[in-house]
C-alpha cells in the first residue's frame, strides 16, 4: 500500500462530504437532487478503505461513518 493511500482516501471522503453538504443545502431549499452514482462512489471508497493496512482502516472507518450519517440525512430530504 502506498504511503499516501490513507491521506488520499481521507481527502476523497472529505470532498464527497463537502459535496453532500451542498446537496443537503440545496434539497433543504427545495431543489431537486439526483443521487444517481452515489452508491458506486461510496462503494469505491469502501473498497479503498478495505485495501488499507489494518492499522489505518480504523481511521478511514471513522470518516466513512461520518459520511454515512451525511448520506442518511440527505436521503431523508429527497
Amino acid at each position: 500500500m502506498s504511503v499516501t493511500a490513507l491521506p488520499a482516501l481521507l481527502a476523497a471522503l472529505d470532498s464527497l462530504e463537502t459535496t453532500l453538504k451542498l446537496a443537503e443545502a440545496l434539497a433543504t431549499g427545495g431543489r431537486s437532487i439526483d443521487l444517481e452514482g452515489l452508491d458506486a462512489e461510496v462503494t469505491a471508497l469502501c473498497a479503498a478503505a478495505l485495501s488499507l493496512p489494518a492499522a489505518e482502516q480504523a481511521e478511514a472507518g471513522w470518516a466513512l461513518r461520518r459520511l454515512h450519517g451525511r448520506v442518511e440525512r440527505l436521503q431523508r430530504l429527497v
